[in-house]
């Protein structure tokens, strides 16, 4: 009854506009295609909701997209291992080993002080060395020149070898004097001993090596005489940990060095770095 109510209805309303009353067959009609249209209308709702249903059961079988971890900056890092950048970066222990004004006492069978003197370029006279050192089997050299009268440059070279010969040999260009330098050396084999060495103003009493992870290394500069515009240092220290592995890039242990003079004032820094940032 509600349905022909209906019907009834739709056909007032179509006397109504259309200024006639439809017949009997109009009327049913007119049933028929509302039907249809809101049987349509429900079979495309029916079809989207089974087809979302679908596509989430889809979507349930797949495994979640993978997402990029978060991004830390670290502070400092408090391992030897890699870090974000695939960097290998030791940890140090400071040695109390002590480098001593030249000339290095021997005994020399490798022959090192004939190696590190002839490296010595640039100047004039007669290269000798300068500051010397042993510690844990090694010895490192500093061999330098007199600084001719007039001339701000530094002209020397560093070695840092087996007693019995062997090991690593640096020469240094003479170039303008810097109010501080450092390099370091060494860091391999079996005891990895590491030294950190350089030049630094007479104007410095007191130098401190910080390093990336362990305390730092307090050190007295070595008077070098009045042929030459700046002093120098050497320290020591181990480095410690596993090595790093076949795909890290090895960083120094030392980050950087800092002078200060009698007053216990800053004088001048450098860091140490690989690429532009090394200030050293």
């Amino acid at each position: 009854m509600s349905e022909l109510r209906e019907r009834l209805r739709e056909g007032a309303e179509a006397a109504a506009r259309d200024g006639h009353l439809p017949n009997a067959a109009a009327i049913m009609r007119r049933g028929r295609r509302r039907r249809a249209r809101v049987v349509g209308a429900t079979a495309v709702a029916v079809a989207a909701a089974v087809a979302g249903m679908v596509g989430i059961g889809r979507q349930a079988d797949r495994p979640p997209p993978l997402t990029p971890a978060p991004t830390l900056t670290p502070t400092r890092p408090t391992a030897p291992t890699a870090t974000t950048l695939g960097r290998w970066i030791p940890s140090a222990t400071p040695l109390t080993v002590q480098a001593q004004p030249g000339p290095y006492p021997g005994p020399d069978p490798g022959g090192i002080v004939r190696d590190a003197t002839s490296l010595v370029r640039g100047c004039t006279g007669t290269s000798r060395i300068r500051l010397w050192a042993k510690a844990r089997g090694k010895v490192w050299l500093l061999a330098a020149k007199p600084t001719p009268p007039g001339q701000q440059r530094v002209c020397w070279a560093s070695a840092f070898m087996n007693q019995g010969g062997g090991g690593a040999l640096g020469t240094h260009p003479s170039r303008p004097v810097k109010p501080l330098t450092a390099m370091t050396a060494g860091g391999e084999g079996r005891n990895r001993l590491g030294v950190v060495s350089g030049t630094v103003s007479k104007q410095a009493v007191r130098l401190r090596v910080l390093f990336h992870q362990g305390r730092p290394l307090e050190l007295i500069p070595v008077e070098a005489g009045d042929g030459f515009p700046v002093n120098f240092y050497a320290g020591f220290y181990l480095e410690a940990g596993p090595g790093p592995a076949e795909d890290q890039l090895p960083m120094p242990a030392v980050d950087r060095v800092v002078a200060y003079d009698q007053a216990g004032r800053q004088i001048a820094h450098c860091r140490l770095a690989i690429g532009p940032a090394n200030t050293c």
